[in-house]
């Protein structure tokens, strides 16, 4: 008899990537020390978006840059920014807080693939959301 295998899609045990970044349904983007070591350690970063690929782009900037996001310090060395009129403007609505463990660093520029997102462990709900 022929075996109908269905692979379990989600991900393994919750872990940190070296370079975790979340996002909140109200627009609060989480920062790791790691990652913020990746980009140099900035205190002001502006946000890019490739509509193409649903990605989004973090990159340092200095800190009288016009459209510059300042981070903030956070629990045990993270720093978050208030991003909700980025995600408004680009119609991303979240559900819940969502991770990005494929998180990488091209080019001096953070990068978050919408379509690598995972839901986080801590995650917070928020009801009557539509997911991208």
């Amino acid at each position: 008899m022929a075996r109908r295998w269905e692979e379990f899609s989600e991900p393994g045990a919750a872990r940190i990537a070296k370079l975790h970044v979340s996002i909140s349904p109200t627009g609060t983007i989480l920062v790791s020390r790691n990652a913020l070591e990746a980009l140099r350690r900035p205190t002001h970063v502006v946000l890019l978006w490739d509509g193409e690929t649903d990605t989004i782009g973090i990159r340092s900037v200095p800190p009288r840059t016009v459209n510059a996001f300042q981070l903030y310090p956070s629990t045990s060395g993270e720093r978050r920014m208030h991003a909700r009129r980025f995600l408004l403007k680009h119609e991303i609505a979240l559900d819940y807080t969502v991770r990005f463990p494929t998180a990488i660093i091209e080019d001096d520029i953070l990068i978050l693939e919408l379509k690598y997102r995972v839901r986080s462990p801590r995650s917070a709900y928020v009801r009557s959301r539509v997911s991208r």
